[in-house]
């Protein structure tokens, strides 16, 4: 029975890998009706795959049992997605296994890239209505990986999926550069907006579960200013408690949480909690999830209050300042437009991320393995007309 060490161990091998395919991820998701199916791919000794598969029954009201659901979020990993014969291994034992588990669907989301910059984007409407793209050139560029993963995807009668669970593009800083390299590449508003917030009053703090639950109020009152759904409160503190306890772990006692160099800190994924603060009260504040040498902006929350002074600038500066100072190398911002133009809801989010000299990147999103054709249609078409009708009832007999 392999445990939570020795399968972080595995997944950390790999050139690309995810915290959302750590042991502790699954734990979260265990706690909210998945199930976790760890598998992984060798060549002798050597480990070429590996996949947390995590699986939700479907169970309707009026009908019972209908099925399962099999999702690997950012997954999976291998060791090179250029190694055509192991990526078709891999798809068809993940198509077996959908099959073995009587599974609706399978979705994968592996974190290849299909695209940098802005440029190209029309790939996905072409896929959505049955278009399809073109075939990828025979070169060694990471995109044009992600295009010929596309092509055997779509020739296996994988689809892309119009339900995509992860955000497909992002931004990316890489922490390799020195700070006054780093402060360089900043546009110049975002330059002055991080010295505004130090001269206004914001000072920045670590986070701790104490803090949870006024973190989510904040979170809360940002999804009701911007316009985006979020889960029940239960879920983000399970969330970040689980990750919180891995930061805990990581430390020896009476060890200074402001100096931390230690590079065993990277070998399991934590979470570190910053929160700006105007004279005392917190107006700001964004949660990192790391693992190996990589941090994810996995979430972020703010007031209105005080939002002239800038605090959300400082505090990814300083965000970026102890990513370094403990060894990670990548900056992942998390999240960014489908479509680069200011009809996206996210755009204004997406110009506030770029501002700090990232890059863009387009990986290649999540694809569907219907087992049953008739099913999945149901999935997609009937079953949510079916389920807004008896909420629609529920409301109107309550």
């Amino acid at each position: 029975m392999i445990n939570a060490e020795e399968w972080n161990r595995i997944v950390s091998s790999f050139p690309i890998t995810h915290v959302l395919q750590t042991w502790q991820w699954g734990l979260v998701k265990q706690q909210f009706g998945w199930e976790m199916l760890p598998k992984v791919w060798r060549d002798g000794d050597e480990f070429t795959g590996a996949a947390l598969v995590l699986k939700r029954k479907i169970s309707l009201p009026l009908i019972g049992n209908w099925g399962s659901l099999l999702y690997i979020p950012k997954g999976p990993l291998l060791k090179s997605w250029e190694d055509r014969a192991l990526v078709e291994q891999v798809l068809q034992n993940l198509e077996s296994l959908a099959r073995e588990e009587k599974a609706v669907l399978i979705k994968i989301d592996p974190d290849v890239i299909y695209a940098r910059g802005e440029s190209g984007g029309d790939w996905v409407k072409n896929e959505l209505t049955g278009q399809g793209i073109g075939p990828a050139s025979t070169s060694q560029n990471d995109a044009d990986c992600g295009k010929r993963l596309v092509s055997m995807l779509r020739a296996r009668g994988w689809m892309f999926s119009r339900e995509q669970v992860q955000f497909r593009n992002t931004v990316v800083l890489n922490l390799e550069l020195t700070e006054d390299e780093l402060l360089g590449q900043m546009k110049q508003k975002t330059r002055y907006n991080i010295r505004l917030a130090e001269r206004k009053g914001i000072l920045i703090r670590e986070g701790s579960r104490d803090d949870l639950p006024m973190l989510y109020r904040l979170y809360r009152e940002t999804s009701q200013r911007d316009g985006f759904i979020i889960r029940n409160e239960d879920y983000y503190l399970t969330a970040w408690q689980t990750f919180l306890n891995y930061r805990q772990l990581g430390l020896r006692d009476g060890q200074n949480r402001h100096a931390l160099t230690d590079s065993h800190l990277l070998k399991n994924p934590f979470a570190q909690i910053l929160i700006a603060e105007y004279q005392g009260e917190a107006v700001a504040a964004l949660v990192l999830f790391i693992f190996r040498d990589k941090a994810w902006y996995m979430y972020g929350m703010s007031t209105d209050r005080h939002r002239e002074k800038m605090p959300n600038y400082l505090l990814h500066w300083r965000a970026i300042q102890f990513l370094r100072q403990i060894g990670v190398r990548v900056y992942d911002l998390w999240g960014a437009p489908d479509r680069f133009d200011e009809s996206d809801t996210m755009f204004g989010v997406y110009r506030f991320k770029i501002g700090f000299g990232g890059e863009t990147i387009q990986h290649i999103g999540a694809w569907d393995y219907a087992v049953s054709p008739w099913k999945h249609l149901i999935y997609q078409e009937i079953l949510p007309k079916y389920l807004g009708i008896l909420r629609m009832k529920r409301r109107i007999n309550s």
